[in-house]
């Protein structure tokens, strides 16, 4: 039975171990002990149940802020936490890493490269890393024990840093999750829907928001034209920034939005049922534009390409929080790759040795 550690007390952390143990894995859940309450209650609780698009009940291997424990040994890590947290949770899984084991951060936003920096730091050898397009699941914990999921599992790009040890990340991965290779961690990145849905749709909609008295539901009240509109333009302007590259670019999300809005249209009500933001103050800003935001802006402003309606964006949202997002985000003067320019971009993710 393969050893799996899944990090991260949240609805993805939890969703993951229990599809996973329901697949037959033997799986551990962690955390820091900062979020010892959630973990201790899910244990005492004893199950997780899966509920929304995919269904079952679950009880992991064990559930612990014991992270040595839970990562000793196990032959595949997948770390289900906020970008924020990269680092950290680089610094808290290393000393226990096995050699030859394989690395996965859900909806990556390139930290493949903080973790990879973390382990050359503290010698940490013969692992490998990498990150899907995306998070594994769109889920929520709704309620101690409980995970809604919006949608099922469905194969993910994903790639590794260095780019030369991607296929090795898929092979390690084959039975457990479906990858299919990308040629890079910043295509996976900017391919990653959070790059523009979450920012159009929460700016768009603070006022009703920041109002409601109900749980707000983003995308089954959030959308409209004018917001399908946005979605539009803000792709246009990342399609001109991936063109630059020389990156395939995935679909506009106002296509999707569209479908979300029909209401003939069923496949999308269990995703349509996952709550949030409540907030401007919550992930959706507070680690999308920082994150991700901020480097494809970066990534823009290298390459000579003009985004005005996104760095707009991400201004309004630094005034919302009155947080300078951009000075303290992820870019590419704040990586230390400052002196990329133009091709130089994507030679780097595609070409380094990390």
């Amino acid at each position: 039975m393969k050893k799996i550690a899944v990090i991260g007390a949240g609805g993805t952390g939890h969703t993951v171990a229990a599809d996973l143990t329901l697949r037959g894995f033997q799986v551990w859940l962690t955390d820091a002990a900062e979020y010892a309450g959630i973990l201790e209650s899910s244990r005492a609780h004893g199950t997780i149940e899966i509920t929304g698009s995919m269904e079952g009940v679950a009880c992991p291997h064990a559930i612990t802020t014991d992270v040595k424990a839970a990562v000793e040994g196990a032959e595949l890590v997948i770390c289900c936490t906020v970008s924020n947290r990269d680092e950290e949770v680089a610094r808290m899984i290393a000393p226990w890493l096995r050699p030859g084991c394989a690395v996965l951060l859900s909806a990556g936003n390139i930290g493949s490269l903080l973790y990879r920096r973390v382990f050359r730091e503290l010698g940490v050898k013969d692992v490998i890393v990498g990150e899907s397009s995306g998070n594994l699941y769109s889920c929520r914990l709704v309620e101690v024990g409980k995970v809604l999921v919006g949608n099922p599992y469905s194969a993910k790009k994903a790639a590794a840093f260095p780019a030369g040890d991607t296929r090795r990340l898929v092979e390690a991965f084959q039975g457990v999750y479906e990858l299919v290779p990308a040629g890079c961690i910043l295509e996976t990145a900017f391919n990653g829907p959070n790059l523009l849905s979450h920012i159009s749709l929460t700016l768009a909609n603070a006022g009703a928001i920041e109002n409601s008295r109900e749980p707000y539901y983003i995308f089954k009240q959030g959308i409209c034209r004018s917001t399908i509109n946005i979605a539009q333009a803000l792709w246009e302007e990342k399609k001109a920034v991936m063109d630059a590259l020389g990156f395939p670019c995935g679909p506009s999300p106002a296509n999707m939005f569209r479908k979300y809005a029909d209401p003939e249209l069923h496949e999308f009500d269990h995703f349509k049922d996952l709550s949030g933001p409540d907030s401007l103050a919550k992930r959706y800003i507070t680690e999308d534009i920082p994150i991700l935001g901020c480097l494809f802006l970066s990534v823009a402003k290298a390459t000579g390409v003009e985004t005005p309606l996104y760095a707009g964006l991400v201004q309004m949202a630094s005034a919302i929080n009155q947080t300078d997002y951009y000075s303290q985000g992820r870019t590419l003067d704040n990586l230390g790759l400052s002196g990329l320019r133009g091709s130089q971009i994507p030679r780097y993710f595609l070409e380094s040795e990390a």
